[in-house]
């Protein structure tokens, strides 16, 4: 739509003419928890929210009110009895759990970004992609030995992506390999952060996606102590063969329709 292009490129004319006395942060994190709620806050919220659902014919600003007077003890028993009963990942939490937002930056590979970028009941916004951030090796290939053989391939497409981008850097992304690092921002509400760290964290997970995941939750326990206890099944141990087990396990599956 001429309306879509011609926003995107008054936007980056704008960008072109602010953004450029930035200075470019050398040494970015991988996860970092850029927006959150006051603690307090986010449990009356969320205390609120769990009440109103029962409470016919008190208006939601009313309940807050009452639950904001309450000392802190009462606001932690009602959130925990919201998610107590919570017997596997599977059982959500309820959509009290909406009235917190956070917002992440993240650092990470295009191929982990693809993986995150499925989650959709979140806001997701990312810039172009680019070779220019440098790219993560991953542990297989420095065991394997290969890592020369993987820098060359990685030269190799950092030098047809500058070739190609001076001219059309749109186009320029689909050579790009997934190893290579990217920015973006996450911006998601308590019920869609529990749903995907559970989810991200399982043992069959891809290994970076779960250290990030991880992070992310980490963080939020950091800012949201008694929230964070909602996310009951996330996964912090470290597994070396995870994807071997569950690949496993489907040969396994497979075997038995054959026979």
């Amino acid at each position: 739509q001429a309306y879509l292009t011609d926003t995107r490129s008054t936007v980056t004319e704008l960008a072109h003419y602010y953004i450029k006395n930035i200075k470019v942060d050398k040494n970015p994190y991988s996860v970092k928890l850029l927006n959150y709620e006051d603690n307090c806050e986010a449990e009356i919220k969320v205390a609120s929210a769990i009440l109103y659902e029962q409470a016919y014919g008190q208006s939601l600003e009313k309940i807050s009110q009452y639950i904001r007077s309450l000392p802190a003890y009462d606001r932690k028993k009602i959130i925990q009895a919201y998610t107590k009963l919570r017997a596997n990942r599977r059982q959500r939490p309820g959509r009290a759990f909406e009235m917190v937002e956070y917002t992440f930056e993240m650092f990470t590979n295009f191929g982990m970004f693809r993986d995150l970028h499925r989650h959709r009941i979140l806001t997701m916004e990312r810039q172009l992609l680019s070779t220019r951030h440098g790219y993560d090796i991953p542990a297989e290939i420095v065991k394997l030995g290969i890592g020369k053989d993987f820098k060359d391939c990685m030269y190799k497409c950092n030098e047809v992506y500058e070739m190609i981008s001076r001219k059309y850097p749109t186009e320029a992304q689909y050579v790009v390999n997934l190893a290579y690092k990217y920015p973006y921002f996450v911006k998601l509400n308590l019920r869609e952060a529990c749903h995907m760290i559970e989810l991200r964290t399982i043992p069959q997970g891809h290994p970076d996606y779960r250290k990030v995941c991880q992070k992310m939750y980490k963080q939020i326990k950091h800012v949201h102590p008694m929230l964070s206890k909602g996310i009951k099944f996330v996964d912090l141990r470290k597994y070396e063969l995870e994807r071997f087990f569950a690949e496993k396990n489907v040969e396994k599956k497979r075997r038995g329709l054959v026979d």
